[in-house]
């Protein structure tokens, strides 16, 4: 995840100006330099994918990788992880838009079977990552978490919701994603759906083409570095992630995504300034509204990014962690964006 909004900011703006999108279709210069930005990195994954959307229209897509496989096109569904929690932060906001909700809610008032140390809790700290609950401790209890079987987010509460809440000074984060996890158990719980999919296409609609990942899932195959390099690894699932990282999506579904929310579909774009999560912000010296986050675990790694003006969204998917695709999507979006340094 994006460590700040500061930071993103700066990266966009630092000496950057806009041009007109005006020769959006006409390939050749910005094809050639997104080009060269994917290549550099391609050889270090099994698989990548990128997808830029101008608009509307894809207007740019790359393929590679060193393993690929039959299937592992920009239709294939990914692991991608955190990028989870901007779609889950997306339709909270949604919501408070659209339905009234209270992002000051309590959630015992919204689950009142909720452990007692949850009380005060709300909505607007988990989203922004406040509430204290907690991360993932070690590598083991990473694997075992992963070990469970989840049919809804209600599964997963066991593994984590009876320890105590470690709130962070006033003012700072602690990035969780079993914070991610309740807040998915809570989306079921207001939208009464049966299941977390069904919840997210309630509030998102047709945006929503992910879906959670489960043991059997058809999905690219994970790769991951047990020690010797990589190796492909089977039955990896992240099902009871739900909306802190348990989602799986091609780059064609994560940009589609991105480009109706640049466009003003899914919420205002005004108020994707000052948002809890740390995931959108405004850069007022360049007019320039923006959602970010990143995703990675082992067995996939992910970025998504979108300008609101001019209306670009970029999505990189791959089948293996590794080195964060910060650089490459920002600078993949300042390329059809018409930034320049």
């Amino acid at each position: 995840m994006l460590n700040s909004r500061s930071q993103l900011g700066a990266a966009l703006v630092a000496g950057v100006f806009l041009s007109s999108l005006a020769g959006a279709q006409t390939a050749d210069p910005r094809a050639e330099a997104a080009q060269a930005l994917f290549d550099a990195m391609a050889g270090q994954y099994p698989a990548l994918n990128a997808t830029v959307m101008v608009a509307g229209e894809i207007v740019w897509e790359a393929e590679g990788g060193m393993n690929r496989l039959p299937g592992d096109g920009v239709n294939q569904d990914y692991n991608v992880y955190s990028v989870a929690k901007l779609m889950v932060a997306l339709a909270y906001l949604r919501l408070e838009q659209t339905r009234g909700l209270d992002l000051g809610s309590d959630v015992r008032e919204i689950d009142p079977d909720l452990p007692a140390h949850y009380d005060g809790v709300t909505l607007r700290q988990l989203i922004d990552h406040r509430a204290g609950v907690r991360h993932y401790t070690s590598q083991a209890d990473w694997i075992a978490f992963s070990e469970r079987r989840c049919d809804v987010p209600a599964d997963a509460l066991g593994h984590f919701i009876q320890d105590p809440l470690a709130p962070p000074p006033d003012g700072d984060s602690r990035y969780t994603t079993f914070g991610y996890v309740l807040l998915s158990h809570l989306l079921v719980r207001i939208t009464g759906a049966e299941t977390f999919d069904a919840a997210m296409t309630d509030v998102l609609g047709e945006a929503y083409t992910a879906h959670r990942d489960s043991e059997d899932a058809a999905k690219a195959v994970n790769w991951v570095d047990l020690g010797e390099g990589l190796e492909q690894v089977s039955g990896l699932s992240a099902e009871c992630k739900f909306g802190g990282g348990g989602l799986l999506a091609s780059s064609r579904d994560l940009a589609a995504l991105l480009d109706q929310l640049a466009a003003g579909d899914l919420v205002e774009i005004s108020s994707l300034a000052n948002q809890p999560g740390q995931w959108a912000g405004h850069d007022p010296s360049a007019g320039l509204h923006y959602a970010a986050h990143s995703g990675g675990s082992p067995g996939g790694r992910s970025f998504m990014i979108t300008y609101a003006e001019p209306r670009v969204s970029v999505a990189v998917t791959a089948n293996a962690d590794g080195e964060n695709f910060y650089a490459l999507s920002v600078g993949l979006a300042n390329v059809f964006a018409g930034l320049e340094d």
